[in-house]
């Protein structure tokens, strides 16, 4: 009785057994399949995701395509304005220049002759003058005139040198100055110092100082001075030549109109 008991329990423990390794291996098959589900689940989601990151990368691309787009057709229509107004700037300019260009003909050919005229006048002038350096500057107005008459040369640059001569004559008025040259008085070829006193009066004193004289306009000869000013003429000659102070100087001068 006893056998048998055991036999049956041994028999259900083996049922059991049984039962519980179907029951265990059926749960592993569930458990695999149900890690398979996720698995795939996960890579289904990864593989989505990568779709969704890459079409969003796309749309971001797009829109900066667009806007870089945008920003380009708003530049052009920019610079098109701007070379509008400049082509629109150019044409104004250019008329007022062909408006000046026409001008200057009409100025041209009035100014040329004009320019002769002056330096005719100058060299009236210079020859009427004090006789100071006469010669270099009478051949300074001559060389003067030939300049006016090249073909080759702007009138710009005419009339430049036509107005440095102007200046140069000019210039002599305010200063004085002293020089050492020859001068025929009296029969005599002396070798004398010059001075210049502006445009206003000019004497010479021989190399031993023992005799001046001055230039007479009205009788356009060289009149000698009095012994007593040979002083005076010494001092102003030093004062020419910068080697003492200026000072004032006592020179003799005929009033205009006066006569010697």
């Amino acid at each position: 009785m006893v056998r048998r008991v055991r036999y049956r329990h041994v028999a259900g423990l083996v049922a059991a057994l049984v039962l519980l390794s179907s029951a265990t291996a059926t749960f592993a098959a569930g458990v695999s399949d149900s890690l398979d589900v996720v698995s795939g689940t996960n890579r289904s989601a990864a593989a989505s995701q990568k779709k969704i990151d890459d079409l969003s990368a796309q749309t971001r691309a797009l829109l900066e395509e667009y806007r870089r787009l945008q920003d380009g057709v708003e530049y052009q229509a920019a610079y098109t304005r701007e070379l509008e107004d400049l082509e629109q700037a150019q044409r104004v300019q250019i008329a007022q220049l062909q408006g000046q260009i026409a001008q200057a003909s009409i100025t041209r050919q009035r100014i040329v002759p004009l320019m002769r005229s002056m330096a005719d006048a100058l060299e009236k002038f210079v020859v009427l003058d004090l006789p100071f350096q006469q010669e270099e500057r009478i051949n300074g107005v001559l060389l003067l005139k030939r300049h006016l008459n090249q073909a080759d040369m702007s009138v710009a640059a005419k009339f430049r040198l036509l107005l440095e001569a102007y200046q140069l004559e000019q210039g002599y008025g305010n200063t004085i100055a002293a020089w050492r040259g020859p001068l025929q008085w009296e029969g005599e070829d002396l070798s004398v110092e010059y001075l210049r006193i502006g445009r206003v009066a000019l004497y010479f004193q021989t190399l031993d100082g023992a005799r001046s004289g001055y230039w007479n306009v009205e009788q356009a000869a060289w009149l000698p001075l009095d012994a007593g000013f040979n002083r005076d003429v010494t001092q102003a000659l030093r004062v020419a030549r910068n080697q003492v102070a200026p000072q004032l100087l006592q020179l003799p001068m005929l009033a205009p109109g006066e006569s010697s």
